[in-house]
């Protein structure tokens, strides 16, 4: 592993850089935005808009988040990427508008209903509970303990209340840092979404950032992709609590957001060099 202190001087990063068509693929909490007490609180950190809008110069860019598209795409907000939601089983070419609607795994439909059904649940029998944050989404949803006075508490709570239901509705469950999520049943996660997006573009290098556990499956594609002759790189953004499982699995680690918003200054400046832009 190596630090953002020496990205620029990576031989491995450089010969992903010069591959054609390039793609650049990223979480956003924790990766471009810092953690924020609650998700309606976060924002980018300070100039990753402006860079994002201009790798997408050189770069084909996705944003491969937790957080629905539409919400994804609302907070990053800038045009010509595509926005991948709930870890891929959504996304929307270009920001989502009333003409360029979100697209939904089609074998994920049917589980919409029973979805919203447990987070209608879990909205009434958590209400009272404190700290506790119920983010809904176009299919399930997450439910956030980071602000519960009592984290063990809480979220032995928040199972009490979905872990029977998940299961009769032959759902599962997902885990991040102080949050469970409804998820569907499907093997959709991302991984699967960074190569169905490198496919479809046809690329030649991929990069990927990330800083949770459900980022590991993204770390792992990429990993495979080299196997499969696409050049790839995967970055792990650490934080105090950061897995150690994702350290290992990265290729670089840089130190915080600060230190990912370095990263992409870097990578922007060299690909701005390869193509003699300024």
């Amino acid at each position: 592993m190596k630090t953002e202190s020496d990205v620029m001087t990576t031989t491995a990063l450089q010969s992903v850089l010069k591959q054609k068509p390039l793609g650049l693929v990223f979480d956003i909490d924790g990766t471009l935005s810092p953690i924020a007490p609650t998700p309606a609180e976060a924002r980018l950190f300070p100039g990753i808009d402006t860079r994002l809008r201009e790798l997408s110069r050189y770069a084909k860019i996705a944003i491969l988040t937790g957080r629905a598209a539409k919400e994804g795409a609302a907070m990053v907000n800038v045009e010509g990427l595509t926005y991948f939601g709930t870890h891929g089983l959504e996304w929307c070419n270009g920001l989502p508008s009333p003409t360029n609607l979100v697209e939904i795994v089609p074998e994920a439909k049917a589980y919409i209903e029973p979805g919203n059904r447990i987070m209608d649940l879990a909205e009434r029998e958590l209400a009272n509970e404190p700290g506790i944050l119920i983010e809904r989404k176009q299919l399930g949803g997450t439910i956030h303990y980071r602000l519960a006075p009592d984290k063990d508490h809480a979220r032995q709570r928040i199972l009490d209340v979905v872990e029977g239901p998940v299961e009769q509705a032959h759902m599962r469950l997902g885990y991040g840092k102080f949050i469970i999520e409804v998820l569907s049943p499907l093997k959709v996660n991302k991984g699967v979404a960074l190569r169905s997006f490198a496919q479809k573009m046809d690329l030649r290098g991929v990069i990927f950032a990330g800083d949770d556990r459900t980022d590991l499956d993204a770390m792992e594609a990429v990993s495979e992709l080299r196997e499969e002759g696409i050049s790839g790189l995967s970055i792990a953004v650490q934080h105090h609590d950061t897995l150690p499982a994702l350290l290992n699995q990265a290729d670089l680690v840089v130190q915080g957001v600060e230190g990912m918003a370095a990263t992409l200054q870097g990578i922007l400046e060299y690909l701005k060099q390869l193509n003699g832009s300024r």
